[in-house]
Order: structure tokens, then sequence, then C-alpha cells
């Protein structure tokens, strides 16, 4: 077993120097902001051409630590080498000049600009002086053949994308520049398994030529399907480097969690009522298919597995009134159907989408008000809203979810990923709804706030709530689903139960759907 070591030191037994050519290294980096400290002598080795991961929780200091290397920070202390030369971190420029490039979770696309522009915007291409768009179009077209990505039309309007293949373009503007060293922070979080796998394919592609390689992420199992060495951060300092074979999963979180982890996700232990909470027949999501049924369970968590856009989200869409398809829900003998959003939560069903930033909160709004906004008539009368109630009812939420806040006042936008999670599934339990639809409820939050939000998961479950659960991560699915439905062209091919549930049996469930259709 790994034992958390204190920061800024080696871990005994394990990887303390990464050895051979050393291309990016940063020593005692320090950055403070007012009495906040986001980085207290973080040490961090990076071998050329190898692919290194860089791990910690939201608050450990990892996004600090990139601006820093990208040149939009400056560090109050230490030094950072890249091939042996100090790097003057003062510009982003500097950065781009000694060879790095930067791809963030946020987009820093320009909507209104189409893809080729977007692409070649920073070197233009030129004919007899003048910008020429039919090279900009070739520049791109090629660009987008590296990647695989021949579904995206250069002369598209970037906006017109969906966020998959936003995501895709700016990694394919990242990567265009060759650079000696490439950042990817959280570059995966809004891909499904097949784009992710394109990303795999392309960095494995850059190693080979050379290029090192950093990822930041909070899917574990990525960092072992693709990086060779990690650094683990906790409250600002490095808890230890490790070569990926030398160190588990669970050791890695504990490292990370500063304290003993003895299992990822929360044991299956449904309740004795497993009667039918909705029962779905004559099913259709797209035209042209056969009719289909399928059953939600009172206490159990029900997965939606399958390749990536096989209809998941249109289940969940359709069953909360906010997408096409047609059937029969029914519960306890009464058939009945939902038109609009306002329908299901009539119905006590509740969806908690998947960008909660846009879909589930107001992020300018305080944690207050966005608790208490799905319920506001419960707590007025002639149109005024009883302040105490809502008061009363905000405090009750906070200590229910374990909503971590300085005060109920605090801006949304000001939380991390997990809690603005929590935030959103919290708004609505004041309805005790029935059945709960997540919509890959942890993209883009850290591993401690997915244990958090897997314990909330399985305590709702085991209250006697449905919770029906479409996830991007098939391990996730596996360790939380008590059935999952495979998926293929928005039709249930298979629902395994049990023992039945493994990851293996869930990937060739989804294969053999896909090439039996083939």
């Amino acid at each position: 077993m790994v034992e958390p070591v204190a920061g800024g030191a080696s871990c005994t037994g394990e990887v303390a120097s990464a050895g051979g050519d050393e291309i990016l290294v940063l020593n005692a980096v320090r950055k403070q902001f007012g009495a906040v400290v986001a980085l207290d002598g973080v040490d961090l080795t990076v071998t050329r051409g190898e692919v290194h991961a860089i791990l910690g929780e939201n608050g450990a200091g990892k996004s600090t630590l990139v601006k820093i290397i990208a040149g939009m920070m400056r560090p109050d202390e230490g030094e950072i080498r890249v091939d042996g030369q100090v790097l003057e971190a003062a510009l982003p420029q500097h950065a781009r000049d000694a060879g790095i490039s930067v791809v963030y979770q946020e987009l820093s696309l320009i909507p209104q600009l189409s893809v080729a522009h977007n692409l070649v915007f920073a070197r233009l291409p030129r004919r007899a002086g003048l910008i020429s768009l039919r090279m900009a179009n070739r520049v791109a077209e090629r660009a987008l053949d590296s990647l695989g990505l021949v579904d995206i039309d250069p002369r598209a309007l970037v906006s017109s994308l969906p966020l998959d293949q936003q995501q895709m373009l700016e990694i394919t503007k990242a990567t265009m520049v060759r650079p000696k060293i490439l950042i990817l922070d959280e570059a995966t979080s809004s891909l499904g398994r097949a784009e992710v796998e394109r990303i795999f394919k392309l960095v494995r592609s850059l190693k080979d030529e050379g290029t090192t390689v950093v990822m930041i992420t909070h899917r574990m199992q990525e960092v072992w399907e693709l990086a060779d060495s990690m650094t683990i951060l906790r409250d600002g300092a490095t808890a230890g480097r490790f070569r990926v074979e030398q160190i588990s999963q669970r050791e890695a979180v504990t490292l990370m969690a500063g304290r003993a982890v003895e299992a990822i996700y929360p044991n299956k232990d449904q309740g004795d009522d497993s009667t039918a909470a909705l029962k779905l027949s004559q099913v259709c999501l797209r035209r042209g298919q056969k009719p289909w049924a399928l059953e939600l369970r009172r206490g159990e968590i029900l997965g939606l597995g399958g390749l990536e856009g096989q209809g998941q989200r249109e289940l969940l869409m359709w069953l909360y009134g906010a997408g096409p398809g047609s059937g029969t829900i029914e519960r306890e003998g009464v058939q009945f159907r939902i038109h609009r959003p306002s329908d299901a939560l009539a119905k006590g069903i509740v969806l908690i989408p998947e960008d909660r930033k846009i879909e589930g909160l107001h992020l300018d709004l305080p944690v207050r008000w966005n608790l208490a906004m799905a319920t506001l008539g419960a707590r007025s009368r002639f149109g005024f809203i009883k302040m105490h109630a809502e008061r009363e009812f905000v405090k009750k939420i906070i200590e229910r979810m374990a909503v971590k806040v300085a005060s109920p006042f605090q801006a949304a936008s000001t939380l991390s990923g997990g809690t603005q999670q929590k935030l959103v599934l919290g708004k609505f339990m004041a309805r005790h709804p029935s059945v709960v639809l997540f919509v890959d409820p942890t993209r883009g939050i850290d591993v401690q706030s997915k244990f958090g939000f897997y314990e909330t998961l399985r305590d709702l479950a085991r209250s006697g709530v449905a919770c029906v659960l479409y996830s991007s991560d098939t391990e996730e699915l596996v360790g939380m689903c008590d059935r999952i439905a495979v998926f293929h062209d928005a039709t249930p091919v298979s629902v395994l139960e049990g023992s039945e549930i493994t990851k293996d049996a869930v990937v060739a469930a989804s294969f053999a759907a896909s090439v039996e259709a083939r």
C-alpha cells in the first residue's frame, strides 16, 4: 500500500525523479492569491516523449500549475525549465515559442467564424498578399483528416457544431503546430468514448514522433490506459511521482485525498422493494424502428450503456418531455404521456442535465436562489415568497446534500464542479421525485467529488427512488448500476443484471450490436 507523503516529498520506494531526458522541469513553484496558497513549492519532472498525467482533487492546484506553464500567470517563486532553458513565463507567447501548446477544458473557439477560420486564425494563409479562403479550407481539411474528423465541414460555423466536435476542433488547433509539449487540460471531459479513442490514437502518434504530452483528467481509467507516469498533487503540493504500473487507482486516490480510500463505489445493497416505478412500452425514439419495452424499478440504479450516440440521451430527454419519441408510460396500472418537462415534474420525474453550468444552474445567482427556484410555489402566498420558509428550506437542503459553501449567498459560479452538481440535484429534492434521470452527471468533476456523488446516488436508490444513469464512462456504469441496458440505434438490445455486469460484457454487447447492424 502506498502511504501518503508530505507535500513536496517523494514517496518511499516509488519513482522520485523521472530520469532520462527531462524536457519539462518545475522546481519549488509557489503561487499565492491573497491568503490562499494555490501552489506550495510544487516539483514536476516530465521526460521527453512520454505521456505524463497530473492528478489531484479540485483545489489541488492543477489549473494554476497549467496556467503558469502556459505563461498566463507568473509564479511568485520557483523555476520552470523547458529543454534545459529557463522559461520566462510572463506571456503566453513565451510558452508558445518554447514549444508548449495547451488545450483547455473551456473552449477558446470563436463561434461566429467557420471551422477553417478558427484553425488558421493565428496563421492566415495568403496568396499575393491577400488571404486565401481556398488555402484556408485546404489547410483545415488536412488538419481534420489527421484526426479522422472527416465528418466536420471546414466551412461550417463553429456555433453549428455539437459540444464534442467543438472540443475535437480545439485539440486539432493545438496540434497543428506539432508542439514539443502538448498539455491537455480536461480535454476529454465532454467527449464520448469514440472521440476519446481518436484522441488516444493521436496522442500515441504524437508520442511516437517525440512529442511530450501532459494530461490533466478526472477520468482515472484514462490515465492507466494512456499515461506512462504521473505526478499527484494535494493541497497545492507534490504528493509523489510514479510510473503508472507501480501504483493502483485506489492508492492514487488515497494520495489525492490524504486518507485511506477503501472502495471507489458504494455497495450495491438494494432494498426489498423492486416493484416497477415506471413501465415503458411501445417505445420508438427514431422513425422506422420496432417498438420496445423497458421497466424502471424502485430502489435501483438502471444504467444506459452502449457506444456514444446510440439513443441513451434521447430516451432520457423523451421521458422528461424535452425530446422526440413515442410510447406508453405506465405507473401502477395507470397509463399517461409526457408532452413537456412540466408534465414530467408533475409526475415526479426529474432530469439532472449534462451541462450543469448552462442547463442546470444560474451561475451568477447565489446558492440560495438556485436551490429555491424549482419549488417557489411551495413557499409563496398570493404571489409573495415567504422568506423565512425559503431560508429554512435552503438550510435543510445544504445540510442534507452536504453542500460545502461559505454562505447561502455565495455565487454558484465560485463552487467546484462536484458542488455545483449537488446544487442541481438538491433543488429538486423538495419535489420528492420518484424517478431521477442523470445525463453523464460526473463529467468534469474530481475524483473525491465523484465519491460523494456516488454515495448520494446510492442513498437515493436506497430511499426507493428509481435512478436512471447514462454515463460515457463504462467503468462507472459497472461500478454503480444494478442493471445495465445496452443501447444500439436507440433500442435496448441487451439488459445485464447481477453477476452479468462486467466491463467486458458491456463493451462486448455494445460492439456485438454494432457489428450485427452493419
